[in-house]
């Protein structure tokens, strides 16, 4: 066990000590006041305990997770909002639906999410902390529509090679996945680049494709027009439709298969063929040092010691008196 002090003591024992030798002084001259002072005492006592901070170093324990890093390259794009997933619902439905089911199905993995719409940019680097890649997945949306200047597919590429290429280097004993979520629409008009130098680096995935032929209507995101229905230069509804080519030579490109998803329960999991998750004991390389506090064995009953304090110092102030209490005229 060690001390960690929550105040240092420069500034604990000027504040501490002159009101532990009062609660002393007070406790041997006012022998009616006892109780009080002794209470008193004893809070400052359980207060230094406090302030610096009983600990057990942890340091050197071991952790588990799986030997995979999966990577989530997901398409934020205003055409992702068209309605033309399941019963109507809009794509990205559909991706949220399918990236909780890839994590329940790589539970213990490392995750990293990477989205694109007019730029790409990593939102999650890769983490164990499963929570925060479904909180994220929460409050996915597409980018504001006002702000919107083009899109490609291509747009996440480099950020993608540069992540595996990292993990590669890093942790080159562990599966690397990839699933990229897109409906595979370019609105800049630029030819994609392709996505054949993340081949050697990718053990499994695939490209998830949302969206129908036939297309479907888009509500605006955001701004004053945010909820209505976009329409095209002629007023007309405009329409997204999927581009399977688009998304079919991007898995080519990867080497992992291509699912068109229109309903969340189709199956998925054949994109792990190969893949053999098993626990990886890792031994904490972190410089910040992890303890288990022991202070609050101190604070417990101090905060039970301030109750009681409270309640007598209530029970000391004076009462409201009652009509009742004031003497009439006639009986002054």
């Amino acid at each position: 066990m060690r001390l960690e002090h929550l105040i240092p003591l420069w500034l604990s024992i000027p504040v501490l000590l002159p009101l532990l030798v009062l609660c002393a002084v007070m406790l041997v001259s006012r022998p009616r006041q006892r109780v009080d002072w002794g209470r008193r005492l004893l809070m400052v006592l359980l207060i230094a305990v406090v302030a610096v901070r009983p600990v057990t170093p942890l340091e050197g324990e071991q952790t588990q997770r799986m030997n995979a890093n999966v990577f989530f390259v997901v398409d934020r794009t205003g055409s992702m909002n068209a309605e033309d997933y399941a019963d109507g619902q809009p794509r990205l439905e559909g991706v949220k639906a399918d990236m909780q089911r890839i994590m329940s199905m790589t539970e213990g993995s490392r995750y990293s999410i990477i989205s694109f719409d007019s730029s790409a940019s990593e939102q999650l680097p890769l983490t164990t902390d499963a929570g925060a890649a479904l909180a994220w997945v929460d409050t996915l949306t597409t980018e504001p529509t006002a702000y919107s200047q083009g899109s490609n597919v291509d747009r996440p590429l480099q950020r993608l090679l540069t992540a595996l290429s990292e993990t590669k280097r890093d942790d080159p004993d562990s599966y690397r996945i990839v699933y990229f979520l897109s409906d595979g629409e370019n609105t800049d008009g630029q030819e994609s680049e392709p996505f054949g130098p993340a081949q050697p680096m990718i053990d499994g995935g695939a490209v998830l494709g949302y969206g129908t032929p036939e297309g479907g209507p888009m509500k605006a995101q955001g701004g004053q027009s945010d909820g209505e229905y976009i329409t095209d230069a002629s007023g007309a509804q405009g329409l997204s439709m999927i581009d399977e080519a688009q998304l079919e030579k991007i898995a080519a490109d990867m080497g992992v298969p291509y699912l068109h998803r229109t309903d969340p329960e189709a199956p998925i999991e054949g994109t792990l063929e190969g893949i053999e998750l098993r626990p990886v004991p890792v031994e904490s390389t972190s410089r910040v040092p992890t303890y288990e506090d022991w202070y609050w064995v101190a604070a417990i009953p101090l905060a039970c010691l301030f109750i009681w304090e409270l309640g007598a110092m209530t029970y000391r102030l004076p009462r409201r008196m009652d009509r009742t209490d004031v003497p009439s005229v006639q009986e002054r």
